[in-house]
């Protein structure tokens, strides 16, 4: 795992540990940064028109993993243009993380074609990691996310009775596991652990209940988010979009 999120020697930042020198510094320097981009998405712009589109059931998943794509880039260069190849790369780096193909993995490994996707992904956000792992795992969240907001917006009986607060917390998505290590030895249960063990948190399951939706961006934890106020406008934005074009389109008699 920490090859695959890596470049050059260098950890992508959400691999880096609690202690890192100036990582918390840069986590919160993005998250002021994102927060004021979430206010300007929020509301609905124009330039949401492309997903809002997307979610009213015009285009393929292909088409989908472009804009987001090109969305998240943005984030980090103002002129990055999403292509078939930087989505490419996305899902490679993305299946390494998850596959059991060890023969395929090493393949992807041995003929350089991991790195080269990374390589292509950086290239287009001026080096930022942090905008790299945002184009591989960001995005397909994103897209989960706006898959299911196009299944609501098919459902006139639906679309019209939910709240767009819980239209939104519908269609979050977060990874399905996070991995921690020990500092120290302990006891979990009547289960011990040493220092060093790795613990795979089931992140995924953990924040169905509506009582720990604070877990789908680790709200209270070190290792929140930088996206926590972002991804949810963003939403709420496509969505706003999407109910005011639909409602346009009903006639009186329609209404009636």
């Amino acid at each position: 795992m920490l090859r695959i999120f890596s470049l050059n020697g260098r950890l992508f930042e959400p691999l880096l540990p609690r202690t890192s020198p100036g990582r918390a510094a840069a986590q919160d320097e993005l998250w002021s940064r994102l927060k004021v981009k979430a206010d300007e998405v929020k509301h609905g712009p124009a330039e949401l028109e492309p997903l809002a589109e997307w979610v009213r059931g015009i285009g393929t998943a292909e088409k989908l993993d472009l804009l987001v794509q090109q969305s998240l880039g943005r984030l980090f260069v103002e002129t990055f243009t999403a292509t078939e190849e930087s989505v490419a790369a996305a899902h490679m780096v993305l299946e390494a993380a998850s596959s059991s193909n060890f023969l395929k993995m090493l393949g992807w490994r041995i003929s350089g074609r991991l790195e080269r996707g990374k390589a292509l992904l950086a290239s287009m956000v001026n080096g930022d990691l942090v905008g790299v792992i945002a184009m591989i795992t960001a995005r397909q969240l994103i897209v989960d996310g706006l898959h299911k907001m196009r299944q609501l917006a098919a459902d006139p009986a639906l679309r019209s009775s939910i709240t767009t607060d819980a239209a939104v917390d519908g269609c979050l998505f977060t990874v399905t596991n996070v991995v921690r290590q020990a500092k120290t030895s302990g006891e979990v249960g009547v289960c011990p652990f040493r220092r060093g063990s790795l613990f795979f948190l089931e992140l995924g399951s953990a924040s169905k209940g509506a009582e720990n939706r604070d877990l789908v961006f680790l709200n209270q934890s070190w290792s929140r988010c930088p996206a926590e106020k972002w991804v949810p406008a963003l939403l709420e934005g496509v969505w706003t979009r999407v109910l005011a074009t639909l409602l346009e389109s009903v006639t009186p008699r329609d209404a009636n």
